[in-house]
């Protein structure tokens, strides 16, 4: 790797800190503006304020897709840090509970976008044998993001007295700007530029990302993939690709499912019910980003060495032994000070290490180049489906069934664990073209070995 290479990929997951900064921003402006003197709200009120902007995230899914398809990758990724600065100043000048969710779908709709160009920038952009870690730089970054949030609402939380929940919103118009200018200055995508015949920029970029020989013979890869002609989002629906699909939308699902975002969204209310107090809930809060931290990118420097797979096993084996012991402690009456965290810590070290990475990962690499901002939409679409429906349903669920709710992502866990064992196979080491010949054309790829077998 080259130090031009890792630049413009980090530059490529800033867009996943906002990502992070955003989605995670709430879990400490929740506990101010639910009490009576800003918006006053009940339990299902507080789940859909946590939620709702994951109903924008869906709605930039579906049209960032066929907008980086004609518009590029890069000018695509530029108007959603465009749409992040907008909406982080929506959201902090609101003053009515109306224009505040409307701003914080509209920030969905740039957290979306976000989520499924990053990944995909960087795996067009990336040499194969470095592809997953440099794509692990998207998690990363959104740890990043999600840590920062935690951080700044801890020490924003007796900034501005009662507005102090604006300051914690506001503080996000930095970054977004930042990102905004950086963009202006990184390549688009080669894959993107052979597309459009644009063969000079495309090679220009190949050669100094991977070398002159290098270059030249991914090059021609990609031309021999792009022969047939433009993908249609009716062929991800064919018996060969739709088994793909499903996989990929499988691995977006269990990544929500298995509870992450409860634990992210929700962290001062679980630990303000196991005794902490407000202040203390959202130091403790803090410190999970630490730790998301810390192993994503330990994850970074195994998941091109031992392969996706083995991540994705550890992992799962980690969260639903993370969630049992949780479920156990809110259970037996015993959910006191910091086992509890010590269980949460538990549970984002697996995370962190397996399923949030390693997913990203997969669903950027498993999909034929003419389809894969179709199938990475499709793919990312289902994921924060799965995350609305967590998001909005916990706060009931711990409510009515206490610790018990924890029993049902620990049960997700042991079914992800499943599916990984019979139905993932190993993607490490190779091109995205040899990677789309194992799909298309499998006796012509140059490993024998299928990448995924029949549900």
């Amino acid at each position: 790797m080259n130090i031009y290479l890792i630049l413009v990929c980090l530059v490529g997951a800033a867009g996943g800190f906002l990502f992070g900064f955003d989605t995670s921003v709430i879990s400490g402006v929740i506990e101010y503006i639910a009490g009576p003197k800003v918006f006053n709200l009940d339990e299902i009120s507080k789940g859909w304020t946590v939620s709702c902007i994951i109903i924008g995230c869906m709605i930039g899914c579906i049209f960032a897709g066929p907008a980086s398809d004609r518009m590029g990758r890069k000018k695509t990724l530029i108007l959603t840090a465009l749409v992040f600065l907008a909406s982080s100043l929506g959201c902090a000048l609101a003053q009515a509970y109306t224009i505040f969710i409307t701003f914080r779908i509209i920030a969905g709709i740039a957290v979306g976008a976000a989520s499924m160009l990053a990944p995909i920038y960087i795996a067009e952009l990336a040499p194969p044998k470095h592809r997953g870690k440099l794509v692990s730089l998207n998690l990363f970054a959104i740890f990043l993001g999600q840590s920062s949030a935690f951080y700044s609402n801890f020490f924003l939380r007796d900034f501005g007295g009662d507005a102090n929940w604006r300051w914690m919103l506001a503080v996000m118009a930095v970054p977004s700007f930042l990102l905004f200018i950086f963009l202006l200055f990184v390549p688009e995508s080669p894959r993107w530029l052979v597309e459009k015949s644009k063969i000079p920029a495309a090679m220009a970029i190949l050669t100094r990302v991977n070398g002159p020989a290098e270059a030249q013979r991914e090059f021609g890869e990609i031309q021999e993939t792009l022969k047939v002609s433009k993908g249609e989002l009716s062929e991800l629906f064919l018996p060969g690709m739709f088994k793909i699909l499903v996989i990929g939308i499988l691995l977006a699902v269990f990544q929500q499912v298995t509870g992450i975002n409860v634990v992210m969204y929700y962290a001062p209310s679980i630990f303000k019910s196991a005794g902490f107090g407000n202040d203390s809930a959202l130091l403790q809060t803090a410190l999970m980003g630490m730790v998301n931290l810390t192993f994503a990118v330990i994850s970074m420097f195994f998941v091109d060495k031992m392969g996706r797979k083995p991540l994705m096993v550890i992992g799962s084996i980690g969260m639903g032994l993370a969630m049992a012991l949780l479920a156990f402690t809110f259970i037996s009456g015993h959910a006191k000070g910091y086992f509890v965290l010590a269980c949460i810590m538990f549970y984002l070290a697996s995370f962190g290490f397996s399923l949030g990475p390693v997913v990203w990962v997969l669903i950027a690499e498993i999909f034929p180049n003419r389809l894969r901002s179709y199938a990475v939409a499709i793919a990312t679409f289902t994921l924060w489906g799965a995350n609305f429906i967590v998001s909005l349903t916990f706060p009931y669920l711990l409510n009515s069934l206490k610790g018990y709710c924890f029993v049902i992502y620990g049960s997700m866990c042991v079914v992800c664990l499943l599916f990984v064992l019979k139905y993932l196979e190993e993607t490490k080491g190779k091109t995205l073209e040899e990677i789309e010949m194992h799909f298309t054309n499998p006796r012509q790829a140059k490993s024998p070995a299928p990448l995924a077998t029949e549900p």
